[in-house]
């Protein structure tokens, strides 16, 4: 084959300055690790996208829907303005394509790095590295509901939560496979007893989907013996991921309490900045970065990349599995590396962290640290 097809997309905000630094990392990636990339793009999207083209299109006509189901791997910067929340309808995010593309694992990675400092006191790196493993298809984002309007106000707002069993049960495989492998952590197992261990975590008891996904969750945990199980209530694991989170190894939730938690996550290791994250399925890998498009900040050139750049990173390790290609496994070791070796030797450092560097210095050195792995 030519290369592997990578579909880009800008997004709002910062996503001009964050998107070209990751791909200016992936280009040193496939440099280092002797793999060929075919750019798509990176293309415009996002919701002034879509205002600007009188709301008809979320981005340029040429990429078809089925330019996205030939990629062989997506990335999106972020997207979204505040004054247009709530306002726009869905079709005009790439990233509504997860349904469509079946992307049913929201995987986000928490980990306290070198040079980084974390919100709790006393923790040091490696003290700190979960997986919020999210289910990304179902729970209350469905979109089914709607609203009672009585003259001409919102009277009554209904929204149906969904679970399902298909949907329960293959993101709690995941979620056992993941704590088996190790896969984007920096080592098996959890921080403080090295136990592979995979924690349920939502609301059963008290609602009827929770008790379907822990009712899965408690008949899967004799077919792997070699990783620990444990639950706690959703509200429970918000405090014990803060009081121990060396405990933690992966943590499998439904949709939107892992979109909370991981955000919360973001926080515990020190920034949402450096939180990486993929939507991911049996064929398809969406890459984007935690944050949003921040617009207070656009233009000045003091966003960090870091998330940007670990979700590419990410989506060539989830590629590199599905076609069996170490090269692309082993850039994404190489990309995590040198994104710890940067921030480490504190020379490089965008606003956000306590330096001045610009998002473009903190790309080029992690590309340069890539390029000298």
């Amino acid at each position: 084959m030519s290369g592997y097809k990578i579909l880009g997309f800008i997004g709002d905000g910062i996503g001009a300055e964050i998107v070209p630094e990751a791909v200016k990392v992936l280009n040193a990636a496939a440099d280092a690790y002797g793999f060929d990339v075919e750019h798509l793009g990176p293309y415009p999207c996002g919701a002034h996208y879509w205002v600007s083209h009188q709301m008809m299109r979320g981005w340029p006509e040429e990429v078809t829907s089925e330019l996205f189901y030939e990629a062989d791997g997506i990335y999106k910067g972020p997207t979204g303005l505040p004054d247009l929340v709530g306002r726009l309808p869905g079709p005009y995010l790439p990233v509504n394509m997860r349904l469509d593309l079946d992307l049913y694992a929201n995987v986000r990675p928490c980990r306290l790095r070198p040079g980084v400092e974390s919100v709790l006191r006393g923790r040091e790196p490696g003290d700190i590295d979960f997986i919020v493993l999210r289910e990304n298809t179902e729970h209350m984002y469905v979109g089914i509901g709607g609203f009672l309007r009585r003259g001409g106000e919102r009277e009554l707002a209904i929204d149906n939560y969904v679970q399902t069993r298909k949907g329960c049960e293959r993101i709690i495989r995941l979620g056992f496979e993941m704590a088996r492998s190790g896969a984007y952590k920096g080592r098996p197992g959890a921080p403080a007893d090295g136990k592979r261990r995979l924690t349920c975590s939502c609301k059963w008891g008290l609602c009827k989907g929770d008790d379907l996904f822990k009712d899965i969750y408690d008949g899967m945990t004799g077919e792997y013996p070699d990783v620990e199980p444990d639950s706690t209530w959703i509200d429970s694991w918000s405090y014990y991921a803060l009081m121990r989170p060396g405990f933690y190894d992966v943590v499998v939730m439904p949709n939107q309490y892992g979109d909370i938690m991981s955000d919360m996550s973001g926080a515990v290791q020190g920034s949402l900045g450096l939180a990486g994250s993929i939507n991911a399925g049996e064929r398809h890998c969406f890459a984007e970065a935690t944050h949003g498009s921040a617009p207070d900040i656009a233009g000045r050139g003091v966003s960090n990349p870091t998330s940007m750049i670990l979700s590419v990173g990410m989506m060539l390790n989830w590629l590199g599995e599905k076609r069996k290609d170490q090269r692309l496994m082993d850039a994404w070791r190489g990309i995590d590396r040198a994104v710890d070796a940067v921030l480490a030797a504190r020379k490089v450092r965008t606003p956000d962290l306590g330096g001045s560097s610009s998002t473009e210095q903190f790309g080029s050195a992690v590309a340069k640290a890539v390029k000298a792995a």
